[in-house]
C-alpha cells in the first residue's frame, strides 16, 4: 500500500525564520516564524507543488519511505488525482480511453486530472473503474 505522506525538513535559516522543504518535491518550499508555523504551512506548499506537477503532466515522485523526518500528508483530493494519473500511466490508458470507460468525454477526464472541476467522488469513481480501491487512513 502506498501512502501519500512526504518527509519534510525544517531548518532555521535565521532567528525567527524557519524553512520547510521536501526532498521528493523540491518545488515545495515554505516557511514560518516558528518551526510549528513552517510545519503547518508545509501541507499547502506540498499540495500546490504537486498540483503543478499534475497540471504539467509530470510524474509525481513517490514519498521517501522510512525517513526520520516528520511527514506531511498530501491533501486527499490531490492524492487521489496523483494515484489516478499514475494508474493511467501504468495501464497505458489515455484520457480518451478512460473517458470511454466512464461514459464521459475527454474534457471531463482532463479537468479531473488538473483539478479544475474535479470532485473527490468523481476521482474515486475513476479509480474504481481502473480496478483501484483507494483507502483513506488517519
Amino acid at each position: 500500500m502506498q501512502t501519500m505522506s512526504y518527509p519534510v525538513a525544517i531548518s532555521e535559516e535565521a532567528p525567527g525564520d524557519f524553512v520547510a522543504t521536501f526532498q521528493d518535491i523540491p518545488e515545495a518550499i515554505t516557511g514560518g516564524a516558528t518551526r510549528e508555523e513552517a510545519l503547518a504551512n508545509a501541507a499547502d506548499a506540498l499540495a500546490t507543488a504537486v498540483e503543478g506537477y499534475l497540471l504539467e503532466g509530470r510524474e509525481v515522485p513517490p514519498p521517501t519511505p522510512n525517513s526520520d523526518r516528520p511527514y506531511v500528508a498530501l491533501d486527499p483530493a490531490v492524492a487521489a488525482r496523483v494515484l489516478l494519473a499514475a494508474t493511467m500511466a501504468e495501464q497505458h490508458l489515455s484520457k480518451v480511453a478512460l473517458a470511454a470507460r466512464l461514459g464521459q468525454d475527454e474534457k471531463s477526464v482532463r479537468r479531473m486530472l488538473t483539478g479544475k472541476g474535479a470532485s473527490l467522488d468523481r476521482t474515486l469513481a475513476a479509480l474504481r473503474a481502473l480496478g483501484v480501491r483507494p483507502a483513506l487512513s488517519v
